[in-house]
């Protein structure tokens, strides 16, 4: 007797993985990090994307300012939907060093994009 299978489920699944391993995601991501970090920080760059990689330092960049940091970390909360209670996630008052580069962030976004 064969077995009874619905599409309806594959399908949501297989475009849920695809939609999770998605190359794009990353990129968009990334730039989103980006747009925000130099959003806050007080450098100007005219192609912020040029100077501001993964291996830059968030401290260095908003100058040890928790509170940039922080508006940074809630427009990205914001541009991704992410749960009101990822906040509850940082390190209180050590918010910096637990994202010492751009790069760290980009990887913390990601896995909370990735769990919805």
């Amino acid at each position: 007797m064969g077995e009874v299978y619905s599409f309806k489920a594959f399908q949501s699944k297989k475009e849920k993985e695809k939609k999770i391993q998605d190359p794009r995601t990353t990129v968009a991501i990334y730039r989103s990090v980006v747009y925000y970090v130099h959003l806050y920080s007080d450098e100007t760059y005219e192609h912020p994307l040029e100077h501001l990689t993964t291996n830059v330092k968030l401290a260095t960049v908003l100058k040890n300012d928790r509170t940039k940091f922080l508006k940074t970390f809630a427009a990205l909360v914001q541009h991704w939907d992410l749960p009101a209670n990822s906040h509850q996630e940082l390190a209180k008052n050590r918010e910096l060093a637990q994202f010492p580069t751009l790069g760290d962030l980009c990887i913390y976004i990601e896995k909370k994009v990735k769990d919805l």
